[in-house]
């Protein structure tokens, strides 16, 4: 092929070719401007949708399509509103809640006049989420040769799942991937089993684990576990000698080789230790540490893992339960009812308007936020029972939350879910045990289930139940 007619070709090739850059360029300038007019964009929205209800500090991250000017707590709307505080980096834009959000609700996140570095155009970045719902298990009694059964009862759904089934069931507890269950014979000896789950129900498929207790024969009781499942924890007294002795707390690791460990008089878990005395007891929310209430009414933190010394927090004659942040506690002494702060052993005493101390009665605190708790007060029957009403206080002001119960009921139990959005109500009455879910604020009923030993309540130090 000659040169000349090589020339025409290549000179096409060339202009082609620069013709396709020009284009590009143009495509990529208009892209450039278009960009810098409209603002950045939403490219992805992440949270953990049951997370976000039963624990505080829980993300939403938002991911826009270009790097962000640092973004501030106030330039974020959130609807409905709920605290939050806010930290960005590069395009991504982390908002973190101060406490649980509602369950089952729609929120909407906006990061209001986005603006890339360097440009002059903002726009809107709104993010909608969905929160979880939640559940509630209950144990059922079964009637003659009929096993007792833990049911969950969704406040989403009607009618009860069946979660395990078993003889003798006394107490038992959730972890996330499974639960455990104490079983007390008719002769007054207990056992505890691991049951394994697969989609919220007993995994049917995976043996049960009869744990080895810390002797042949003895009396468990106050079954608690920490949050992140890592841990769960009991009273246990030994009669295997016929008498009841080492009376004390025990763990066992889940992590490790589920051998329960007495914890001894300096906190620490020991095997073969003489065991810590409890009166009461219960994990922190959301730690591995335990706030104990001990034989002679000391109050320790005591960390379930062995990695940290107990600290000694003063005395108590009750303990109450925690504010939702998990840093406090609610505990009685002889000076009155304080907050104690877990962190540094300060107390502050709580608020009780008359309306919360004004009956022969008065019962558990249960609170709900940092400010806001619900009280069980009554009168006392002729036969002896007690003719409950329940109390909420907020801040300084008290009212009655408006539910109904039963004239002949006797109320066994006040406890929140893990938000604070509702209450489990447990009553019996001589048409049995019934389980009512009510809003906290209120006290509309939103389910009911037949059953007592709400898994709620596990969050609540054992000792005396409210009645």
């Amino acid at each position: 092929m000659s040169t000349e007619t090589r020339r025409p070709v290549a000179e096409r090739f060339r202009r082609r070719f620069v013709a396709v850059v020009l284009v590009l360029v143009v495509v990529a300038g208009l892209a450039a401007v278009v960009g810098s007019q409209q603002g950045p964009r939403l490219r992805s929205v992440a949270y953990d949708a049951s997370g976000i209800v039963s624990r505080p500090a829980q993300r939403v991250i938002i991911t826009a399509n270009q790097a962000l000017q640092r973004v501030t707590a106030a330039d974020v709307r959130v609807s409905p509103a709920a605290a939050h505080t806010v930290t960005s980096n590069g395009n991504t834009v982390a908002v973190e809640f101060a406490g649980p959000l509602e369950y089952d609700r729609r929120y909407t996140v906006t990061v209001e006049g986005a603006r890339a570095p360097g440009q002059r155009a903002t726009s809107d970045l709104r993010a909608t989420i969905r929160t979880g719902s939640t559940d509630v298990l209950a144990l059922v009694r079964g009637a003659g040769a009929a096993k007792d059964r833990i049911v969950r009862r969704s406040l989403d759904a009607s009618g009860a799942t069946t979660v395990y089934e078993g003889s003798d069931i006394a107490e038992y507890v959730r972890l996330s991937r499974f639960l455990v269950v104490l079983n007390d014979t008719a002769v007054g000896e207990s056992s505890i089993d691991i049951v394994s789950l697969a989609g919220g129900v007993e995994d049917q498929d995976a043996p049960v684990e009869h744990l080895t207790l810390p002797t042949s024969a003895g009396h468990a009781s106050a079954l608690h576990a920490a949050d992140d499942g890592a841990s769960f924890g009991f009273q246990y007294a030994d009669t295997s000698s016929g008498e009841s002795k080492d009376v004390g707390l025990y763990v066992v690791d889940m992590t490790g080789t589920h051998m329960p460990e007495a914890i001894a008089a300096d906190g620490k878990p020991t095997t073969g230790a003489v065991p810590m005395t409890v009166s009461q007891w219960a994990y922190v929310p959301r730690t591995e540490s335990a706030l104990v209430r001990t034989g002679t009414d000391e109050l320790f933190l005591v960390d379930m893992s062995g990695r940290a010394e107990a600290v000694r927090l003063g005395s108590a004659t009750y303990l109450h339960g925690f504010v939702g942040s998990g840093t406090t506690a609610v505990v009685e002494s002889g000076t009155g009812i304080q907050r104690v702060d877990l962190t540094s052993g300060k107390r502050t005493p709580i608020t009780a308007p008359a309306l919360s101390t004004d009956a022969p009665y008065l019962g558990r605190i249960a609170q709900l936020t940092d400010q806001t708790y619900l009280r069980t007060v009554g009168d006392v029957r002729d036969d002896g029972t007690i003719a409950s009403r329940i109390v909420r206080v907020d801040g300084t002001r008290a009212s009655r939350l408006p539910v109904t119960i039963p004239t002949d009921a006797t109320l066994n139990a006040v406890c929140p879910s893990p938000n604070g959005q509702f209450v489990a109500l447990a009553t019996r009455s001589r048409d049995g045990a019934l389980v009512s879910i009510v809003d906290a604020t209120t006290g509309a009923l939103e389910a009911s289930t037949a059953g007592e030993q709400v898994d709620w309540c596990t969050a609540l130090p054992s000792g005396d139940e409210v009645g």
